[in-house]
């Protein structure tokens, strides 16, 4: 199970009028609240066709939905897919990323149309579909005939106490935080040529660049020298990544497609100016209030954004960090998300009596 679902879970079970009861695939138990009962399916076979299994998984699923009978039911991904029309005015699906819909290349965008023909009979047949907003809400109308089925619940977080108190004083160099996977669709490539062309800019001594993460390309830039004001950390653990908010200054991902990245709203927790591409919904996550939105694979927004922020004042670093901070706090908090969650389920629930 996702992280992002089971924090939604933990968080809607505070509500004493809500019964939940989670199908999973996994053998050990995931949550610890007698509130939440929990129905293990067996998984997938990772070694056969994913869809033909998901296929399969679904109708698992679907003969339990039939025996315990649910008011609401709320499906991530393909989950809901088997005897969909039996459960349709019920049904809320949540896609998140929409990776199908944002494939690049060719080849990505082939290996993509299965799941685009899949997806758009399940919405079809739901009663609601989750837009995590931004770009995002405007992918799904173009694929959902009645827009009255669109639902905007954003991706969320649960904010870590210390972060409150949390003051940092901007500086020179400027520590610029990147964590993400070393991959083509992360924008790898793309902030490797922003420092590149910074460094020759004469501007090494301005930024330093800290990089968490691996992925398919990570050895390629691992092999090669980097300049003096680039540190590459390879795989971060869970426990060092607010250690690494605390110590940088500025976030930075120039991803080229997203759903709505969690690493933005962990980093915007901490009070981070956050740098990056206006993909997916991460326009609900930042605007010129507490950073800067940047055309996806535009090396020269990357350049341009940088250089804006390491010539403003502390005045205004400080601001564009507290209002990082206070979005996260008002907007896209678990327990804020949850109660929106609440609300779909009791209006969905009111129509079908």
């Amino acid at each position: 199970m996702q992280k992002h679902s089971r924090l939604l879970v933990e968080a809607l079970s505070v509500y004493e009028d809500l019964t939940i009861t989670v199908l999973h695939p996994h053998s050990e138990t995931i949550f610890h609240s007698p509130r939440i009962k929990e129905i293990q399916l067996s998984p997938i076979n990772t070694n056969r066709n994913y869809l033909i299994e998901s296929y399969r998984y679904s109708q698992r699923v679907a003969d339990r939905l039939n025996d315990i009978q649910p008011d609401i039911i709320y499906s991530q991904g393909l989950s809901v897919w088997a005897g969909i029309k039996n459960f349709s005015s019920r049904l809320i699906i949540n896609p998140h990323g929409l990776e199908p819909y944002q494939a690049i290349g060719l080849k990505n965008k082939l290996l993509a149309l299965p799941f685009k023909v899949i997806f758009s009979h399940l919405f079809k047949q739901a009663a609601r579909i989750v837009s995590l907003g931004g770009k995002l809400t405007g992918i799904l109308g173009r694929h959902v005939a009645n827009e009255r089925k669109l639902v905007i619940l954003p991706n969320a977080i649960n904010l870590v106490t210390a972060s409150t108190s949390f003051q940092r004083i901007p500086s020179l160099p400027v520590k610029v935080l990147f964590l993400a996977r070393f991959a083509t669709n992360k924008g790898i490539d793309v902030l490797f040529e922003a420092i590149q062309q910074l460094n020759k800019a004469g501007y090494a001594d301005t930024f330093r660049f800290v990089l968490g993460g691996k992925g398919p390309l990570y050895e390629q830039y691992h092999s090669q020298p980097q300049p003096e004001n680039v540190k590459l950390l390879g795989f971060v653990k869970d426990e060092e990544i607010d250690t690494l908010y605390q110590e940088n200054e500025l976030f930075i991902l120039p991803t080229l497609f997203e759903g709505m990245p969690t690493v933005v709203l962990e980093a915007m927790s901490w009070k981070m100016p956050i740098i990056v591409s206006d993909v997916g919904a991460t326009a609900e996550q930042v605007d010129a209030c507490n950073g800067y939105l940047v055309r996806p694979g535009k090396v020269e927004d990357l350049v341009q954004s940088l250089l804006s922020y390491a010539n403003a004042s502390t005045e205004i670093k400080n601001a564009l960090g507290e209002a990082s901070y206070s979005r996260v706090k008002d907007q896209f908090t678990w327990q804020a998300v949850a109660a929106r969650h609440r609300d779909l389920f009791y209006t969905l629930y009111n129509e079908n009596q």
